[in-house]
């Protein structure tokens, strides 16, 4: 897939001709003016699995979250182990199945989803959780390499970053800080100890933290800075 192939770019600093030009960005202002009745369209076409979706689409679908529905607030890996250790994969689907039904587009939840189906064996619903899961990365690693600035991975929330980092990425992080062009920049270490940088450009992530504290009665309009 193309996200491996520009992970394992990233890993071994294989240098490129890629431009900034060659990765496709959210059109955010396409995606506001769509609508919450076109939204919820698009996303329950995604829900089961239209394969004509494209990665516009999926773009739509994965932003349009954060104008339409609830980027995701998280998983708690402690309580998700403390879930298992007290009811086994069947509470494990039950706690994932509790977030997806507020954050249908919760990276972390819906890989967790298609392993616990997986490991009970339900093959369906792992191949419907999997490409959820796969398409949405499609959608995120259209915009970006993450090797630069320039080339930041976008994403809706920063419990996503983590997502990428974690599992994508199989990479640990050591420290980060938020560049001038609001780009969070994570010093990672690879598994091979190879040590770099990666970014997220958090634009859209800052936008919402700030209109969750403003006390405006305007609607949400967000517009991306080049």
């Amino acid at each position: 897939m193309k996200k491996t192939l520009l992970l394992l770019i990233s890993c071994v600093y294989i240098l490129t001709m890629t431009s900034a030009e060659d990765f496709l960005l959210p059109d955010y202002d396409g995606i506001q003016a769509m609508g919450k009745s076109n939204y919820n369209l698009l996303l329950n076409r995604f829900q089961t699995q239209d394969t004509t979706l494209s990665i516009r689409d999926f773009q739509a679908i994965y932003y349009g979250s954060a104008f339409y529905g609830v980027p995701s607030s998280g998983m708690s890996m402690k309580r998700l182990n403390a879930i298992y250790e007290a009811d086994g994969n069947e509470g494990v689907i039950m706690y994932v199945d509790s977030l997806l039904s507020e954050s249908p587009l919760n990276l972390g939840a819906l890989r967790m989803r298609f392993i616990a189906a997986y490991n009970a064996n339900d093959s369906i619903t792992t191949s419907k959780y999997l490409w959820q899961y796969d398409r949405l990365m499609d959608a995120v690693y259209a915009t970006g390499d993450a090797l630069t600035e320039e080339t930041a991975l976008h994403v809706v929330c920063v419990n996503d970053e983590y997502t990428i980092m974690n599992y994508v990425m199989q990479v640990e992080l050591e420290q980060q800080h938020l560049t001038s062009s609001m780009c969070d920049k994570m010093d990672i270490v690879t598994k091979k100890g190879t040590k770099m940088s990666v970014y997220f450009d958090v634009q859209l992530v800052l936008a919402l933290e700030n209109r969750m504290f403003s006390t405006s009665k305007k609607p949400f309009r967000f517009k991306y800075k080049r």
